[in-house]
């Protein structure tokens, strides 16, 4: 996986490892705004240079998906998460809490975009790793099984 973590041109994967470790947890919404225009213009002039399992790459698609949340962009912030399933799948394989939690992620904004069938398969991934992860009980998982439980039920009706 080490290559994998470090695949693409060096230069371009090193311009984006130090523009990651620049970035501030934003405060307001015009910085999340610049954060967001930094992490596009990474992400479109890395476009053939980087692929998403280069581990800068993807912190930067991470960075761009929690942006586009904290400005309501759901279709843009679902557009980076998808691209990070497949690296999150590589590097956090089996039962990965942190593949879970992003998995749930993605599987909301499918939902929000009214993908019920794309958003279940996701949510149902999400619960089978959340479930040995996290237990039952967890509070993330009941908000999991809420969410899961009005996709099926859209799903139903439709």
């Amino acid at each position: 996986q080490d290559a994998e973590k470090l695949a693409g041109e060096e230069h371009a994967w090193k311009e984006v490892k130090d523009a990651v470790n620049e970035v501030k947890y934003p405060k307001s919404k015009a910085e999340w705004e610049q954060v967001l225009t930094r992490c596009q213009n990474f992400l479109s002039s890395n476009m053939g240079h980087l692929p998403d399992t280069n581990i800068y790459q993807l912190k930067m698609l991470d960075c761009a998906m929690d942006a586009c949340i904290n400005l309501e962009s759901w279709e843009e912030a679902l557009y980076y998460g998808s691209r990070t399933l497949g690296p999150y799948r590589l590097y956090y394989p089996g039962f990965h809490p942190l593949r879970a939690v992003q998995l749930m992620r993605v599987g909301k904004l499918q939902y929000s975009q009214d993908m019920f069938p794309q958003a279940l398969e996701t949510l149902k991934q999400a619960y089978n790793i959340m479930k040995v992860t996290h237990g039952t009980d967890h509070s993330l998982m009941q908000a999991l099984m809420e969410i899961k439980e009005e996709c099926e039920a859209i799903i139903r009706t439709q």
